[in-house]
Parts: C-alpha cells; sequence; structure tokens
C-alpha cells in the first residue's frame, strides 16, 4: 500500500514519524511533502519518499492525510488532491477545518473518493508518542479497514458521527481548550494577588473538581514564562473564529466563547500571530500589573 502524507508542522512531524515506523514494519511505501525541506529531507534520510508537490503525491498513494495550518492551506491544495487521487483513494484530513468550508470540498469531490474529516487532539507531544485521539466523520466502515494504520498515530480512533461531525466534534474540544486556558490565567492571578506560592497551588488544582490537560499541562508552561511555543497565539484565535462561527451557523450563543474570543484577538492585535499561544495569559498579566512567573 502507498501512503502519503502532506504538512510535518509540528503535528505532522510527530505522526509522519510514527507512519514511517509503520509503513516500514509493513512493506508499504511512505510519501511526505511540506515546503519546509529541511524536514522533508530528514524524512527522506530515514527511509520515506519525498515528493515535490501535492498533485505528485496525491497521485502515487492509495491513502493521503494532511495536516495543515488552516482552511486557506486545505482550500488551496484540494484541487491537486481531488483530480489526482486514485480511483478508491480515501484522504483523511487531519487539521481544524471550518464546517461549511469542508462541504465545499466535499460538493466537489469525485464519487470514486472517500474524504474523511480527520481532526486530532492530543498535542504535538501525542503526534510523537502516537497517542493521539483522532475524530472522524466516516462510516464505521474506515475505521476497521484502516485500524492499524490510524493505530499507529492513535490510542483512540472515535467516529463522532457522518462526514463534518469529526470537525464539529473537534471545536467543541478546543472551545473548552481555550476557555479553561483564560482561565487558568485568571485562577492563578487571583492566587498571586494573595500571596499565594504558584506552585504549591497549581499542586492543588491538580488533584480536584477543577483538574484538566490544561491545568496540569498549560500552568507549568505560564510559571516558567515560556508560554508554551508548541502553538502560535495566531493559529489558536483562528480556532476561536471557527468555533465562533460554529456558533452562528448553529444557531447557539456563546456567551462564554464571545467574550474569550475577544481576549484572544486583543493578545493578537498586541503580541502578533507567532507567539505562543498562552500570551492569552500574558494579556491579563499585563492588565493587572503583575507577572506570573515562578522566577
Amino acid at each position: 500500500m502507498n501512503i502519503g502524507l502532506i504538512g510535518l508542522g509540528n503535528m505532522g512531524a510527530g505522526m509522519a514519524g510514527n507512519f514511517l515506523t509503520y509503513c516500514i514494519a509493513a512493506g508499504h511505501n511512505f510519501y511526505v511533502h511540506d515546503l519546509n525541506q529541511y524536514v522533508v529531507e530528514d524524512f527522506e534520510s530515514r527511509g520515506a519518499v519525498a515528493v515535490g508537490s501535492a498533485k505528485d503525491i496525491a497521485s502515487r498513494v492509495d491513502v493521503l492525510f494532511t495536516s495543515l495550518p488552516s482552511a486557506k492551506e486545505i482550500n488551496l491544495l484540494a484541487p491537486d488532491i481531488l483530480g489526482n487521487l486514485p480511483s478508491g483513494a480515501v484522504w483523511f484530513e487531519t487539521s481544524t477545518n471550518e464546517l461549511s468550508e469542508w462541504q465545499v470540498i466535499l460538493d466537489k469531490a469525485p464519487k470514486h473518493l472517500t474524504l474523511v474529516d480527520a481532526p486530532v487532539t492530543g498535542g504535538s507531544e501525542g503526534a510523537v508518542a502516537g497517542t493521539l485521539t483522532m475524530l472522524l466523520g466516516a462510516d464505521e466502515v474506515i475505521l476497521e479497514t484502516h485500524s492499524d494504520l490510524l493505530g499507529s498515530i492513535t490510542d483512540r480512533a472515535v467516529r463522532m458521527g457522518p462526514s463534518g461531525a469529526g470537525y464539529v466534534a473537534k471545536l467543541c474540544q478546543l472551545h473548552l481548550n481555550y476557555l479553561v486556558a483564560q482561565g487558568i490565567g485568571e485562577t492563578l492571578m487571583l492566587g498571586a494577588k494573595a500571596g499565594l506560592d504558584l506552585n504549591i497551588l497549581h499542586g492543588v488544582l491538580m488533584k480536584s473538581c477543577a483538574q484538566s490537560y490544561v491545568v496540569d499541562n498549560y500552568i507549568p508552561k505560564v510559571l516558567d514564562g515560556s508560554y508554551d511555543p508548541s502553538f502560535r497565539l495566531g493559529l489558536a484565535t483562528k480556532d476561536m473564529r471557527l468555533i465562533s462561527g460554529l456558533g452562528k451557523h448553529l444557531n447557539t450563543p456563546l456567551p462564554l466563547g464571545d467574550s474569550v474570543y475577544d481576549s484572544y484577538q486583543k493578545a493578537l492585535e498586541k503580541y502578533g500571530f507567532d507567539v505562543p499561544h498562552l500570551h492569552i495569559v500574558q494579556l491579563l498579566e499585563d492588565e493587572a500589573g503583575q507577572k506570573l512567573r515562578s522566577s
């Protein structure tokens, strides 16, 4: 079988490492494409086949994965992908996308192809470890047919419903993630203003009803001043825009989401696209006139 991946960023590179290991063990060919030639050459040196364009990689594979920053890149590459995948091929789109944008791509897709919205969650560390959760909008047969392949990058591949359901589930997860990300900033600031040791407070939160992935993993990256460089503020703000749009599309009020989205837009305007995403907490620090760093 021929398997390909377009997009070797923080998430894509981690997934690619596990796909490559799987393909070598199973005797499959693994193709990669990215604009960053350095990372492409690294995978080529480890046994992957480097391909120079989305059109070329699509024409060579039976199963294609994409891991891209936004709907802009997905839409840009979709014509080359749809026009060159062979009959019977499957495209797993693992990014975070708008439901309406994906529907346009689905409407243009040839009937002989299977398109699956398959966003993943678990962070770049989960991508490297092969422990991601994949949320699929697809028929159950897709999971059964490709269970071994999906298992090389995931602990759980979950069918959420028909096409589009994967994207909706991912945005639901991100919605809560970003609400809590702002919430940890406010919580830590309350503690800091009252003179609490924030490392001790963090330990308490981890063993309380407030415990979550965000509490466990984001608070240390606020306290060490790194603000988690594994993900950019601009991409987080983009996600919040998609969440806001989904709420409008489904006629669902999101008062907390709207407030947090406003904060992310303010942070983006102040700090720029490429800074770490937890600068949403730095915005609060600047407004409160107090840093939360433990050193």
